[in-house]
């Protein structure tokens, strides 16, 4: 009985890893916060190793591979913050798979026999569902990703497009005489939301 719930808790823990979709954020990441974050990851992997040299046994191999998986599954999250293509959410899916599945196979060790591969069989056909669940996931994620990139570069063309119509605008005005140059800018400024 104790094997099938740890098998069960093991086949839980790698499905919740991967079910929730990764967030789409809609500001793309700019070097400085892409450098910024990899540090806090790193940071957080080695306090995360300190705290995995107090335990000894299974229980440091344990907490090192979780300290591992978690700073793999961040790095993945920030390149897909960083630059949100299909590729990346599909690396970001199998991410969270392959970590799940390495705490799995840990956790699988400290069994013996027939438990012990009851277990590992678990682990690699709950990995191997993983798998094809991020590649369906991929299919259906692209044409929305590539959408959303579409409105975030369209949104950027015409940003730049208004802040030069803007500029041109304030440019025209400043030519003006004295007493219509202020009303002529203040115009201006209210048709670009400048105010």
């Amino acid at each position: 009985m104790t094997i099938r719930l740890a098998c069960l808790a093991a086949a839980l823990a790698c499905t919740a890893a991967f079910a929730a979709p990764p967030p789409l954020i809609n500001p793309v990441l700019t070097r400085d916060d892409v450098k910024a974050h990899k540090v806090r990851i790193e940071e957080g992997y080695d306090h995360a190793q300190t705290r995995c040299r107090r335990v000894q046994g299974h229980a440091r191999e344990l907490c090192n591979e979780q300290a591992r998986g978690d700073r793999d599954v961040q790095q993945a999250e920030l390149d897909f913050q960083a630059l949100p293509t299909p590729e990346n959410d599909r690396k970001l899916r199998l991410q969270k798979a392959e970590a799940a599945y390495s705490i799995s196979l840990i956790r699988c060790k400290d069994m013996d026999g027939q438990a012990k591969e009851v277990c590992r069989r678990d682990a690699k056909m709950v990995y191997n569902d993983a798998k094809v669940e991020a590649k369906l996931q991929n299919d259906v994620a692209t044409p929305t990703l590539r959408a959303e990139n579409t409105v975030r570069e369209r949104t950027v063309v015409a940003e730049k497009m208004a802040e030069a119509q803007y500029i041109s605008a304030r440019e025209r005005c400043e030519m003006l005489p004295g007493e219509g140059r202020e009303p002529c800018i203040a115009d201006v400024k209210k048709r670009f939301g400048k105010l």
